[in-house]
């Protein structure tokens, strides 16, 4: 019988999965009015705030991570601001449906740390599906490619992407370690508080008063988008290994796909299509299946719990 413990982590990690992939859409919605530099901000800045507000409330004591800090933690909130940035340029530069695919790196790069890093064992059909789920972002990526028009631009936002990806595992690997000795909502708060003060250099304060209403429901979205996804991760990973909590994210693409096709034909906040042909679809749902493959061996394994 598959443990509590098991459901709960699959559960957290669908829920950011989802939000994940539906963020890059508000972000590239964001953007119309919005400086990368402070749409990152922003979303630190409004998670850390309702965050402590929340957790006053429940007297969980939100400044005792503060008291003494530790030094990953600070290291962790510094790659996920790195990450936020370089992910908003790379939506900016190259589109949603690019970003959402190629950050996908960032699974390949927390695989290798789980089993590097933590000792973690993948056993061949997990092995399998990941590789058809690598094949298929690649038949998506590709096909991304040979619609492209501005190639330097295109290029560069790929390598920021590829950057963000590798930073982001950074701030992962210390969350794994932090969350043996803190509560995973106090880790946040502290990955907030520092990321909030890492981009405040990049902030364009124009920005707040010259945009509209549309770009600022977005923003807002966007910052609750921060607080719910990393919640749901950060639990996540205190139940199940980080190669399944990488291969289930992955389907990210695929989200940030069906919304680029739907709401720019509804005349969705003046979203642009993302050119997307037969092969990047069918790149899709071959990665879908690697991720299932996956995810169906994952639930039959004892001792996930003692993994994890």
């Amino acid at each position: 019988m598959v443990s509590s413990h098991y459901l709960r982590g699959i559960f957290f990690s669908i829920v950011t999965a989802l939000l994940w992939g539906v963020l890059p859409i508000f972000l590239k919605i964001t953007l119309q009015d919005f400086h990368a530099g402070t749409i990152s901000w922003f979303r630190f800045l409004f998670a850390l705030l309702i965050l402590a507000v929340i957790m006053q409330c429940k007297a969980y004591k939100p400044l005792n991570i503060f008291r003494k800090l530790p030094w990953m933690g600070v290291l962790g909130g510094a790659c996920l601001s790195a990450n936020y940035y370089w992910v908003t340029l790379g939506v900016d530069l190259s589109g949603p449906s690019n970003m959402a695919v190629l950050i996908q790196t960032a699974s390949i790069f927390l695989v290798l740390a789980g089993v590097y890093v933590f000792h973690e064992r993948l056993a061949f059909s997990q092995t399998l599906g990941m590789v058809i789920a690598g094949s298929g972002l690649f038949i998506f990526f590709n096909d991304q490619q040979s619609h492209i028009q501005e190639v330097r631009d295109y290029y560069y936002a790929d390598f920021l992407i590829v950057l963000a990806g590798l930073v982001w595992v950074g701030y992962m690997v210390a969350q794994k370690f932090l969350s043996r000795k803190y509560g995973a909502q106090s880790l946040n708060l502290l990955v907030y508080a520092v990321a909030t003060l890492t981009l405040i250099g990049g902030v364009e304060w124009t920005d707040f008063t010259r945009a509209g209403l549309t770009a600022w429901l977005s923003m807002i979205f966007c910052g609750i988008n921060t607080l719910l996804a990393y919640g749901a991760l950060a639990e996540a990973v205190k139940y199940i290994p980080l190669a399944l909590i990488s291969l289930i994210i992955s389907l990210n693409p695929l989200i940030t796909l069906l919304g680029m096709n739907i709401l720019p034909e509804m005349g969705f906040a003046g979203l642009q299509a993302d050119p997307i042909g037969s092969m990047g679809y069918m790149g899709g749902i071959i990665a879908v299946g690697g991720v299932v493959l996956v995810v169906y061996r994952q639930k039959r394994p004892r001792g996930s719990r003692s993994r994890a």
